[in-house]
């Protein structure tokens, strides 16, 4: 008998003819989503089976001599003009500060050097963002939206040589500035408000006539160049086979007639020192404008990578975006984390033993608000490694974005009820202003690349990390059949024995507690972080099989399972980051608390979502049983325990080599006068702990009755005082003692 006849016949037929006519086809945005970018690690950890020795590869970051000089020289000297402008009190004109960024070359940073540019990678572009946040998140935030989410990456990426050699020429140079449109309505209802028609124009060569509303641009000067996503038509089969083409891009230069260009109707603002946001009418540099486009016709060499790259400009597009996305949320949001941790510690350090410093839940906010800061700082090295690599993971980045938004939304919370211990004063005023800024600026950039955070595309995004259902797909929409099924027949029983072996797998080690996988070698102490990886990677992995997001239609009754999917993927990309930062850091065992707390609180917050999806499958039992293999009883991780909390927020409070970790460039780097006070007050209170501790000792609660009895030297009592002093100028807001 031969079997694989026997199984074709009886078996895959019937199953290929049902899923034909059940499965819906994936459309052409769909194609091109799945073909943006790359996958990276979460590829490994949705295999159930991550391949630890491939983060060897992921190396700590490193400037090369030309993206440090840059650091060090125009990123230094504008920090030092925002730092100016804060303490005198004044916004800075934006008219100027965009002389600024032309004068030196701002606008280069993300074009190749062989294009006359500077060639800042990931990474470097990210700690411009950093440094100039710790300042003014404003000022980053354009930064960001105007030079990272820039054209270059695109032009880079897909353009032609000669739209590269024409466009970066005008941009490195500053004679010409860029922006790629986004619009202000977008979604099922209302899709993309751009039309681009192909016609015959004269001499019978043929033009492209566009047609679009509403394409915003950020803050900045009017852009010369506005990369332009539209959805073309091909009546006449010009380019090809007639009809949609779907979503292409264009390079639409904006002195074109018919291309329309206002500002936004409601005033700016002039960008100040410490996110301190003022309104100026005045300036139209400081608004943001939208364009308008009313036939405007354009060669075909305008097209994104020429007419031949039609397929492939979106998904460039898509891809380019989400990578700079990755660049600038993280780092304006670690830059924000740490200054909250800096300051929340300052003053918690001060209040002592006093009513402010007992507080309920106090220190128990300060270790979540440390573990925090440490958590978003490594999602940010461990993303701009993997871009500096040459990776362009969608959904990583988009995961990433996910779980740095949340950490903000918790940092925050636990740094206003610290930071508001200490009443109204003159620093926590500053402190909100920035707080205030970046919450916008958070929005703004997730705005810029929405796409990144559609749920189509981010059940798509795993999807492409599949062996097997892709293909499958591909077989199912085949015209021949038989073909089609012959194609079916060879991947979907390879599929079956996979999934059998994934849910074995994550049955098994979710039993034993992720025992016997394998881990990095000389893992140490964080051995068992890396076997909780594996068991949870596993279930994920298994829940794919069974969610098969991307595959199956995305309807309401199941959006829900696929949020709680991507969270736990999000939450285990974040431990692995948090583990690489501290291999990378030296492995330091004073960091451990810290790591031990972002580990507990991940697992256990997987835990709890892992619950949420299966509890409510479909199918009587199902959820029941899958529970008890993935999910068995006693084998949920509790989250971080009192002891490592409390253990994290010594760290903040004793200066150490882990707090200078933590917080370290923010110590003098922020530009805030009132913060810098607390600073001031910090050191004293630190460098007199020790007579304090003397004091407390011997039975006394005041320095000055220990002084009149001789038991302190007239030194040692000005120290007390002096200490006394900068602790109640900090508090009321005067300038720091010196």
């Amino acid at each position: 008998m031969n079997w694989s006849a026997w199984r074709r016949r009886s078996l895959t037929e019937p199953m290929y003819r049902r899923a034909r006519n059940t499965v819906a086809p994936l459309g052409l945005f769909h194609r091109r989503v799945l073909s943006a970018g790359n996958s990276w690690w979460e590829a490994q950890l949705l295999s159930g089976r991550p391949d630890w020795a491939a983060l060897t590869y992921v190396t700590p970051p490193a400037f090369k001599p030309k993206e440090k000089a840059f650091i060090e020289g125009p990123v230094g000297l504008l920090c030092e003009r925002l730092e100016a402008a804060s303490a005198q009190g004044r916004p800075i004109d934006a008219d100027a500060l965009w002389d600024f960024f032309a004068e030196h070359r701002f606008t280069a940073m993300a074009i190749p050097v062989e294009h006359g540019g500077l060639g800042l990678g990931a990474w470097a572009q990210s700690e411009v963002l950093h440094r100039v946040a710790l300042r003014s998140v404003s000022v980053a935030y354009l930064l960001a939206a105007r030079f990272v989410f820039g054209p270059a990456a695109v032009l880079r990426s897909a353009a032609t040589p000669e739209q590269a050699a024409y466009w970066f020429a005008r941009l490195a140079q500053g004679q010409a500035a860029g922006c790629v449109a986004s619009f202000v309505v977008e979604n099922d209802i209302v899709p993309i408000q751009a039309t681009g028609v192909v016609l015959t124009g004269d001499g019978d060569s043929p033009v492209l006539r566009l047609n679009w509303s509403g394409a915003r641009h950020p803050a900045g000067p009017k852009p010369e160049l506005l990369v332009l996503p539209f959805r073309l038509h091909d009546p006449q089969g010009l380019l090809g086979p007639a009809g949609e083409r779907g979503v292409c891009v264009a390079l639409v230069d904006t002195g074109c007639r018919g291309v329309h260009h206002h500002r936004v109707p409601f005033a700016g603002t002039s960008v100040g020192g410490a996110g301190r946001e003022t309104s100026d009418a005045q300036s139209d540099i400081s608004r943001g404008g939208l364009f308008d486009g009313r036939d405007v016709e354009l060669s075909l060499d305008a097209l994104l990578g020429g007419s031949e790259a039609l397929e492939s400009a979106l998904s460039a597009v898509l891809a380019e975006q989400s990578a700079s996305k990755g660049i600038s949320m993280p780092a304006l949001a670690s830059a924000s984390v740490a200054l909250s941790a800096h300051a929340a510690s300052a003053v918690k350090r001060l209040q002592g033993d006093g009513s402010g410093g007992a507080r309920l839940g106090s220190r128990s906010r300060l270790g979540r608000l440390a573990a925090t800061t440490y958590r978003v700082e490594a999602a940010r090295r461990f993303l701009c490694a993997g871009l500096d690599l040459g990776y362009r993971p969608m959904l990583a980045a988009a995961l990433v974005d996910i779980a740095v938004l949340d950490d903000v939304r918790g940092a925050m919370g636990d740094s206003m009820q610290l930071l508001g211990c200490a009443g109204a004063t003159p620093a926590l005023s500053e402190w909100q202003e920035s707080l205030h800024a970046l919450l916008p600026a958070l929005f703004g950039l997730d705005g810029l690349a929405a796409q990144g955070r559609n749920t189509a595309v981010l059940a798509l995004g795993i999807l492409r990390t599949h062996p097997y259902l892709l293909g499958e797909l591909d077989a199912l929409e085949q015209s021949d059949l038989e073909a089609g099924c012959q194609a079916f027949d060879q991947l979907v029983w390879k599929h079956s024995g996979m999934a059998a072996a994934t849910l074995l797998r994550a049955s098994g080690r979710a039993w034993v507690g992720g025992r016997f996988s394998d881990i990095p070698r000389l893992a140490g102490p964080i051995a068992r972080h890396y076997r909780q990886i594996n068991r949870y990677a596993a279930a994920l992995a298994s829940l794919v099989e069974i969610l098969q997001p991307g595959a199956r239609p995305l309807l309401a009754r199941n959006e829900a399972a696929l949020e709680r999917m991507l969270r736990a993927l999000a939450s285990l990309l974040a431990v692995c980051a948090v583990l690489k930062r501290w291999e990378s850091e030296g492995r330091h065992d004073a960091d451990l608390p810290l790591v031990n707390w972002c580990a507990a609180d991940a697992f256990h917050t997987i835990d709890i979502l892992l619950e949420g999806i299966l509890e409510n499958l479909k199918g009587p039992g199902v959820g029941a049983l899958l529970k008890g293999l993935l999910v068995p009883p006693g084998s949920g991780m509790p989250g971080p325990d009192d002891a490592i909390t409390l253990a994290c927020a010594d760290l903040l409070l004793e200066p150490s080599d882990t707090r200078n970790r933590l917080v370290g460039p923010v110590w003098a780097s922020h530009g805030m006068r009132h913060l810098s006070a607390l600073e001031k007050a910090y050191e004293c209170v630190v460098n007199v702990q020790g007579l304090r501790q003397q004091i407390k000792q011997a039975g006394l609660k005041d320095w000055r009755v220990a002084h009149v009895k001789g038991g302190l030297t007239d030194a040692q009592a000005a120290s007390l005082e002096a200490a006394e002093a900068a602790v109640i100028n900090a508090l009321r807001g005067e300038e720091a003692v010196s």
